[in-house]
């Protein structure tokens, strides 16, 4: 029966636990009638095709068939001037009638009988003087299909998005055979380096991941057939898939069920991006921070932990009494703070103007911390301890928001953002030269980054105490 040439696909990948596969080309064979047990039909046509492939370029060449040790199994031809002289007889114009050793002649029955796709022959252009192997091919005695699979999928999405009819494969049979019951099966991983087997359920991201409802079988495929799948179901990127460069793919014949002449092309896969989308806010709550002024040489800064908020240059001081001082930040208008420090109280006074007397006050509940002082003479230093602090930015409008006690008290200039990623913020202050803080929405938590340039991933990350809150 006459065979068509099935292009063959070159294997490159080498997958974990999986051997090499060779490039596998068609060279049909069938067992004799009349001429004898050990002699087998091979297809003229292929193996015209085939080496003239082989022998491109050469003036002079000798056609073998050889098996895994380059041992021959047989002499078929030479190339002579351009042309093709064969060794053997030709039957019905289609097929010679090329004779084995019987042990050969056995083993390549079998193959035939068996349908093993890749029995370990390969037809080699030889030189016609040394009969070294100039170039070879891998044959397969009989013609199997050759399912190769294409994804077509969004290059963008986002953690927990279900990507559903944005996804559909395209998938072909290459080969001469039909081929029965395809199964595809759709995976994320971290790397391109997709495994053909079945892929793994779990509730959420792991390597080589099934998406939900990512199976689908084609229950017949024709030779060069080609036909586009959905899926049934959501196809719904896992809620906890770490942002970033990602692979998705559609695998044909998971469970290697299919003869076939190449499984090389059995995946399709392409990188996505999975980026978390802009808070509408993230806000961070900064515990322990603490106000300190000393009136001696108004030194004054605002710090959390070790890390300085303002060094008071957006800020107005006023001594009213060696006990009473008044602040004042830029941005506040009509509102001062007042501090007591020997009553230990700062109130909010409203009413009148700053460094005036009078005014209605309020009890902010502030706690003050005072070293030295008395009522006629000025304290070495006091400190507010600023409970209810955060740092609040929206991406959107890149505003700033640093608030103490329902009042901010920052100065826009001297701030700057840089979005690094699509899930991590990084914020500097004017006066910071040697670090900066970096945000990082995806695991809420702030960080203090050193010896780095800003809006860059140098530097080293020390995890702060920081309670930070994601508002979408």
């Amino acid at each position: 029966m006459k065979r068509s040439i099935v292009t063959a696909a070159i294997v490159l990948l080498v997958f974990a636990g999986l051997a090499a596969q060779e490039n596998v080309k068609v060279l049909a064979m069938e067992t004799a009638g009349t001429e004898g047990k050990d002699v087998l039909h091979v297809s003229l046509p292929h193996l015209e095709a085939l080496a003239t492939e082989l022998t491109a370029g050469l003036l002079a060449a000798d056609l073998r068939l050889l098996d895994r040790q380059d041992r021959v199994l047989a002499a078929l031809g030479a190339l002579k001037k351009g042309k093709f002289k064969w060794e053997h007889k030709t039957v019905q114009g289609r097929f010679l009638a090329v004779r084995f050793a019987p042990q050969d002649a056995a083993a390549l029955a079998e193959a035939i009988r068996a349908g093993n796709p890749r029995p370990g022959i390969r037809l080699a252009a030889c030189d016609d003087k040394t009969g070294a192997v100039i170039q070879a091919v891998a044959v397969a005695p009989r013609d199997f299909p050759d399912v190769a699979v294409q994804l077509n999928y969004p290059v963008n999405a986002r953690p927990g998005e279900a990507l559903g009819q944005a996804v559909t494969a395209t998938v072909e049979n290459r080969g001469g055979v039909a081929a029965r019951d395809v199964r595809l099966e759709v995976v994320l991983s971290g790397d391109d380096r997709i495994p053909i087997k079945p892929a793994a359920e779990a509730p959420g991201y792991a390597e080589d991941v099934l998406l939900s409802g990512g199976r689908e079988t084609v229950a017949l495929l024709e030779p060069k057939q080609q036909l586009t799948v959905r899926f049934p179901g959501s196809l719904q990127v896992p809620a906890d898939t770490p942002p970033g460069k990602r692979y998705l793919a559609v695998v044909a014949d998971p469970e290697d069920k299919l003869s076939e002449l190449s499984e090389e092309n059995n995946v399709g896969s392409g990188f996505i991006m999975i980026n978390v989308p802009a808070p509408a806010a993230l806000v961070i709550e900064l515990p322990e921070t603490r106000l300190q002024f000393r009136p001696a040489d108004y030194g004054f800064d605002i710090r959390c932990g070790d890390v300085l908020l303002s060094d008071g240059k957006d800020w107005k001081l006023c001594r009213m009494k060696p006990n009473v001082y008044q602040l004042q930040h830029v941005s506040w208008s009509g509102v001062f703070w007042e501090v007591d420090t020997m009553a230990r109280e700062v109130y909010e006074i409203s009413g009148s103007q700053f460094c005036k007397k009078g005014g209605s006050d309020r009890d902010t509940g502030i706690r003050v911390e005072v070293s030295g002082g008395s009522m006629t003479a000025p304290p070495a230093s006091f400190t507010l301890k600023l409970t209810k602090m955060l740092l609040r930015y929206e991406p959107e409008s890149k505003t700033f928001l640093l608030q103490a006690h329902g009042r901010p008290i920052f100065h826009l200039p001297f701030w700057w953002s840089c979005r690094r990623d699509s899930f991590l913020y990084q914020f500097r202050y004017a006066p910071w030269d040697k670090y900066f803080l970096e945000v990082d929405t995806l695991k809420k938590e702030a960080r203090l980054v050193s010896g780095g340039k800003f809006c860059s991933a140098e530097g080293e990350a020390q995890k702060l105490p920081w309670t930070v809150k994601v508002e979408n």
